[in-house]
């Protein structure tokens, strides 16, 4: 599965660090691992990233595509809020925010998955793969082994979700089936990518 990592590291860091945001998508999109449980097609369709209010079986499949490996992060207080949740729908601001953060206080990943789902144009999912992607496009190698502290400062999700939405706009979306992946999910899948690479070159016997 991983045979790219034949690739020098020096090539890795260069591709990652394209001034083409639409090539370094192209490229690292390819090593992204979809689940065939939970594939990002189906996802997409419960996100209703197009328009349209979330239903109580929309955000438990979510949260099962998310956590499914943290079977005590329910779904079920999201749902309990869901009709304000509806109301915020692909709004961005300190409202959402705020109830996101009632919903889950101390963790930022899962804060912002709520936020990702209610409004997934502005608010990028963030994990340590995607943080650590970004930390080695920013030329910031140096904080990488300090990832488990970043991730849970706002600050660094902030200046996280100022670069995706930026770099999104350079990002086209792609067709498979007539399936239409939008530029914010191709760009969340190359960014993993990269991080989930990254993690495992460092551990590589050759590095």
């Amino acid at each position: 599965m991983y045979g790219f990592l034949n690739t020098p590291s020096w090539i890795v860091l260069e591709r990652a660090r394209s001034d083409s945001v639409a090539e370094f998508v192209g490229y690292w999109e390819q090593f992204y691992v979809d689940s065939k449980q939970r594939p990002d097609s189906k996802f997409l369709a419960h996100l209703k990233w197009k328009g349209g209010k979330l239903t109580s079986e929309d955000v438990r499949y979510l949260f099962r595509w998310k956590y499914r490996d943290v079977p005590n992060w329910s779904a079920e207080p999201t749902i309990r809020r869901l009709h304000q949740l509806n109301r915020l729908r692909f709004t961005e601001g300190d409202s959402l925010v705020k109830l996101a953060t009632k919903l889950s206080p101390s963790g930022l990943v899962k804060r912002f998955f709520i936020c990702h789902i209610v409004n997934p144009l502005k608010y990028p999912l963030w994990d340590q793969y995607v943080l650590r992607a970004h930390l080695i496009i920013s030329n910031r190698e140096n904080e990488i082994d300090d990832v488990l502290t970043l991730i849970k400062d706002t600050e660094a999700y902030e200046s996280y979700r100022r670069s995706f939405n930026d770099w999104g706009h350079n990002v086209s979306s792609s067709y498979c089936n007539d399936f239409e992946f939008p530029p914010f999910r191709r760009l969340d899948r190359a960014l993993w990518a990269m991080g989930k690479y990254y993690s495992l070159l460092i551990r590589s016997p050759e590095n």
